[in-house]
């Protein structure tokens, strides 16, 4: 049994209090907890003022035992009801997320009213070959090991905690998701930006491309041609962090909130 991320500060939700006019939802990815995305989380909040929240999905932050036993309808309403929780509190909710957590916030772009979103390494194709074939070998295999992680240089490493250890049959539903959110494309409408890490070490850039082409709402492309695919951690995080509040702040001519 892997040793529990749950006492790592950085492994919980967090919150920054501000203007409730306009909350920011933020999620992590696949495996990885909160802690990758609470250095954007606060300079959002230190920048721009508004409301900004990242929350934990189930199975994550404590044990690879724990999320063995999630599938991606749980990942996927924990997404949805904290949605719903923020526009009880907000006037109007915008959602970042990353990796798999961008994949979600593709799906609540698709399904919820949405002010904007940010979708930061959306993970729609992956370059590991083994996971494709994750529904077929998630009864055999229980768990991948992760390569060792070596530390990087200009990259926030003490924030990146996350598991060793991948639950096969989790694989097999993240495949389920990026499935359903690139089918669904066509039904955001909302203002999008997309952020492509130019490394990405993970996911595949092919899918991100074509997604400006499938939407029915404004998309803008982001490129950022030094960063590995926790591009919120990397060299290029402030460029990052700039746009997406530039972005939040600004409502495109022509689009309703």
């Amino acid at each position: 049994m892997q040793t529990s991320l749950a006492g790592n500060p950085y492994g919980r939700p967090f919150e920054f209090e501000g203007s409730r006019e306009h909350g920011i939802l933020m999620i992590h990815g696949f495996t990885a907890t909160p802690g990758t995305l609470y250095p954007m989380g606060k300079t959002l909040h230190e920048t721009t003022g508004l409301f900004v929240r990242g929350i934990l999905l189930p199975g994550h932050g404590t044990t690879v035992e724990d999320m063995a036993a999630t599938r991606w309808h749980d990942w996927l309403r924990a997404a949805e009801n904290a949605f719903d929780e923020m526009r009880k509190i907000c006037k109007t909710v915008s959602v970042a997320g990353l990796s798999m957590g961008g994949t979600l916030t593709l799906l609540l772009a698709e399904t919820k009213a949405l002010r904007s979103a940010v979708a930061i390494a959306p993970a729609l194709s992956v370059y590991n070959r083994k996971s494709w074939l994750a529904g077929l070998f998630w009864p055999f295999i229980r768990y991948t090991e992760e390569t060792e992680y070596i530390p990087k240089k200009d990259f926030l490493n003490e924030y990146n905690i996350s598991y060793k250890k991948t639950p096969v049959r989790c694989a097999a539903d993240l495949n389920h998701l990026m499935r359903t959110a690139y089918r669904n494309l066509s039904k955001i409408h909302c203002p999008l930006l997309i952020a492509k890490a130019g490394r990405d070490e993970t996911v595949r850039p092919e899918k991100m491309d074509r997604i400006s082409g499938k939407t029915n709402g404004p998309v803008k492309m982001l490129t950022l041609p030094q960063s590995p695919h926790v591009c919120t951690l990397g060299p290029e995080r402030e460029m990052l962090f700039r746009e997406a509040a530039e972005f939040f702040q600004t409502v495109p001519e022509g689009v309703s909130v």
